[in-house]
This record gives structure tokens, sequence and C-alpha cells, in this order.
């Protein structure tokens, strides 16, 4: 009975790791997404391992007559705490100067983040994503803070008379400076054939 326990046991957990295996692979993310028509998956699209604190950046040709639209996701151990700065190559222009999310009690609209979702005028959520119809072929360069991972805790706040007003996030030091984490951040690209040429 104790053996047949042990090889069930074994069986479950040699059935768990290709599952672990595949989180850990950045790269698998870009294969489970999947463009509409009109749109076509784009092979700029790009997946990799970040660390917390650290930038990155990278640059994706843009061609004229061609309509572009990107989304950002990252691994949820990064707690949507990213910027993401797109800046126009050509002109040298930012496009895009986006947190990954809001600060506490602020709803997230479009356009005001990169990750965090929104409710659109139908109370759906959605992804926010970000379209381009360049006027005429250029390059972007999409640049990517991934922030410290610090922890909080919340604390109480108090009036003169000792009654309770609130909570207040408190930033708790840790020994050695913050965390470092790691995760997996994507860009992905889809694109599709246009009459509009502007960025949008």
């Amino acid at each position: 009975m104790k053996r047949l326990r042990n090889i069930i046991l074994g069986l479950a957990i040699s059935a768990l790791l290709p599952i672990a295996a595949q989180a850990q692979n950045c790269a698998d993310f870009l294969s489970f997404r999947k463009a509409e028509k009109p749109w076509r998956y784009n092979t700029a699209s790009k997946s990799a391992t970040c660390f917390s604190g650290k930038k990155y950046e990278f640059v994706l040709p843009l061609t004229k007559g061609n309509e572009y639209r990107l989304q950002f996701f990252a691994s949820p151990v990064f707690n949507n705490e990213v910027q993401v700065k797109i800046v126009d190559l050509n002109s040298n222009q930012t496009i895009i100067d986006l947190p990954g999310k809001l600060e506490e009690g602020n709803e997230p609209k479009k356009g005001t983040t990169c990750l965090q979702d929104y409710l659109n005028e139908k109370n759906q959520y959605v992804h926010p994503f970000f379209d381009f119809a360049p006027a005429q072929s250029t390059s972007v360069k999409i640049m990517i803070e991934i922030k410290n991972s610090v922890k909080y805790i919340e604390e109480y706040t108090y009036d003169d008379y000792g009654n309770m007003t609130g909570t207040v996030k408190k930033e708790v030091p840790q020994e050695g400076g913050p965390e470092v984490v790691k995760g997996c951040f994507t860009v992905y690209v889809i694109d599709k054939v246009s009459d509009v040429y502007d960025f949008n």
C-alpha cells in the first residue's frame, strides 16, 4: 500500500513538472497569443526574463502602410510596478510614457496605464493596447523599467483625539536593499494593412 502511494505521488509530481517548466519559459507566452483578422502576428514580438530594478530596451521597426498594435504583459511577481516609454527615433518624440498601474484608489482608463485592465463603454475589462499608423517608415525605441521590489505595510492613522482616520502605506526597510525578483515581460505586436497614417 505504501509503495502504491509513493508511485501515485511520483506520477503526480512528474505530471506537474512540465507545467512548472512551461511557466518559467517566457517565450512560450507568445505561442498562446492569437491575432484575430485582419490583424497579423508580428515576429518582432518579444518575451524575455527580466529582473526588478533593471531597465530594458529594444527597437521596433514600423513600416509605412501598416497599422501596429502593441500590448504589454508582465509576470504577477512584478505587481505591475513598471514604467514603459516609447520614443519615435525619427522625430525623437515621446509617444507613450506610462506606469504599469495607477495608485490605489484611482480607476484606470484607456491610455492611463500600460498593464492595468480598464472598463470600456460596454462595461467589459480590456487589457491596454496602443495603436500606431506611421506616416513614414520609422523605428520606435521601447524602454521598459521594472521597478524595485519593495514591501509595504498598512499603518493606521489617527487624529489629535486618538480616533482612527484611515490607513497609510509605509515602506518596510529591507536589509541589503530591495529584493530582486525575476519574471517575464512581454511586448506583443500585431499589425495590419492601414489607410490611416499617424501615431494614435
